[in-house]
């Protein structure tokens, strides 16, 4: 899974010329900006889901590029297909709560990274419940406006 998720990365950063950005190679160390600023981005993104704001999400992705969410085993990709997930999803609960935890991320240059995170998505629609847990994975790109989402996957295990 790592491998894909690096390989996306690259893919959406792009190495113009044949040559990386800014290899980050193993054993080296994310630096604490582009730490700060992902996370500071997911959080955004939380936060929009509990709000259940459609436009505070649709800011946070990569709208110019082919988009990619994957959820309950749904694939959506380029924007317009992602906004009217976000819309029915957010339509059809009446609160939604998410919690994160262990979340880590990971440069592979200067102008992407991955992030993974331990997600727990409470979705009520007034009468009933679901409780979701399982893992978070964000391939994020740097823009003129900030950290964008490309990528987004989220998997976990049914009861």
């Amino acid at each position: 899974m790592r491998s894909l998720v690096i390989t996306l990365a690259i893919l959406i950063a792009g190495c113009p010329g044949g040559k990386a950005r800014d290899p980050v190679g193993p054993g080296a160390t994310t630096p604490k900006e582009v730490v700060t600023a992902v996370k500071a981005t997911i959080e955004q993104w939380r936060q929009g889901y509990e709000v259940r704001s459609v436009d505070a999400l649709a800011k946070l992705y990569a709208r110019d590029l082919d988009v990619v969410v994957v959820q309950e085993g749904q694939t959506m990709i380029g924007w317009s297909s992602v906004e009217a997930y976000l819309k029915d999803r957010i339509a059809r609960a009446g609160q939604i709560h998410i919690r994160l935890k262990d979340v880590q991320v990971v440069a592979l240059g200067l102008e992407a990274a991955y992030a993974v995170a331990t997600m727990t998505r409470e979705l009520t629609d007034g009468t009933t419940t679901v409780t979701e847990s399982g893992t978070l994975t964000l391939v994020v790109r740097k823009t003129p406006d900030g950290w964008a989402i490309a990528s987004e996957h989220y998997s976990y295990k049914r009861p």
